[in-house]
């Protein structure tokens, strides 16, 4: 082979994607995540034996490097779930986002502090979700790893567990923009940069809703997921009208606050760029505008080839006011330009976005896993160049 291959496979609301690249007389392959969010038509685990079956049956069941871009489900659960299975791979050397080290929040007080906060201000989820019936705020609460799920035996912290045993110790790392990537992969002709995130994620954290705040903040135009028709019943004697109204404010400061988890969360993604033969690859995972803003400050941001769309094609995986630093509208080169969005529907509201989606295909062929079988993949191929 001298072609280096990004295969994306359907596995739901998730990524999997595997990509292949030629060094001199073998190949080496890069895995980056495995995962969906066990929610909605289609995303169910059982996909992730056939999936790391073949990317078993294309490694010889070792992957050069695997890449663990942040802790939520729908990137970290595959591969225990198909070990669990019988399907085993492992890997040379494993780079997981350096807020998942376990020393992580003993080290880094500002982002500890952050986080507790909004922890705390929660209360317990547990008592959230027997209370209420909003199906969001269950998937929210899952997803982030805030309370084991009924039924649901294992937590994101349990998936991530089996990351770090998939390298051996010495070649497991977690890492951050400013790691130093020297024998921490195996990689002789492609270079690997990491774009993000920051060693310190603080500044990855929004505001706290707490107490009257949380209806305060809601009534005021805090952003709020859509509403939920079920509520709880007023008691009797109060006045239905103002009973509601209460309810449906300290219930969108309560997601807020989960959403402020859910973004610092997702910001924490390790972006990788790729180069090899003169293309470059960006895989951003779920960053978003946070990360995207500081990226784009920070000025390590590049024309790029491929770009895996970040956040399975929500609107804040983009910011589309820097679109030009990865994808300007005329191709520098004048070579093809290629967007994954790695998705599926009727997950979460308005993901994917369509003018997202639209914004990317204005400048890029566009790859859709929604348009493959589940299980089944995308091969999109880059040449390898003439010196």
């Amino acid at each position: 082979m001298d072609e280096l291959v990004v295969r994306a496979y359907n596995v739901g609301f998730g990524d999997a994607v595997l990509v292949s690249i030629p060094e001199r007389d073998t190949t080496r392959h890069l895995l980056i995540d495995v995962g969906n969010l066990l929610a909605g038509e289609g995303n169910a685990d059982d996909v992730f034996v056939d999936v790391v079956r073949d990317i078993a049956d294309r490694t010889n069941g070792v992957v050069g490097l695997y890449v663990m871009t942040h802790e939520h489900l729908d990137h970290v659960q595959g591969l225990l779930a198909a070990s669990r299975a019988g399907v085993e791979l492992t890997a040379q050397h494993a780079w997981l986002t350096g807020s998942a080290h376990p020393d992580y929040y003993e080290t880094h007080e500002n982002a500890r502090k952050k986080r507790r906060n909004l922890v705390d201000a929660l209360g317990d989820p547990r008592r959230l979700r027997q209370a209420d019936s909003d199906a969001w705020l269950a998937m929210m609460v899952k997803n982030n790893s805030l309370a084991p799920d009924r039924g649901f035996a294992l937590t994101t912290a349990d998936y991530i567990d089996h990351l770090r045993t998939l390298a051996p110790e010495s070649q497991t790392h977690y890492v951050d923009r400013t790691t130093k990537l020297s024998g921490k992969h195996p990689f002789e002709e492609a270079h690997l940069r990491i774009l993000a995130p920051e060693e310190d994620t603080s500044s990855y954290y929004g505001p706290v809703l707490r107490g009257s705040s949380l209806a305060a903040a809601a009534m005021n135009g805090a952003p709020t997921t859509p509403a939920v028709e079920e509520l709880p019943s007023p008691p009797p004697g109060v006045d239905p009208g103002g009973y509601f109204d209460l309810v449906r404010a300290r219930r969108d400061g309560i997601r807020q606050n989960i959403r402020e988890i859910d973004k610092a969360n997702n910001n924490t993604s390790v972006v990788l760029e790729i180069e090899w033969s003169g293309w470059r690859l960006l895989f951003p995972g779920d960053a978003e505008l946070k990360s995207w803003q500081l990226m784009h400050d920070l000025g390590v941001l590049r024309p790029v080839h491929f770009v895996k769309v970040a956040h399975h094609g929500s609107h804040n995986g983009t910011l589309d006011a820097h679109i030009d630093d990865v994808l300007p509208m005329a191709s520098d080169d004048g070579r093809d330009r290629h967007a994954l969005v790695s998705t599926h529907d009727d997950d979460w509201p308005s993901v994917p976005d369509d003018d997202t989606l639209k914004l990317y295909g204005s400048r890029a062929t566009l790859h859709d896993t929604r348009k493959i079988a589940r299980g089944s993949h995308i091969e999109i191929k880059f040449p390898r160049l003439a010196p």
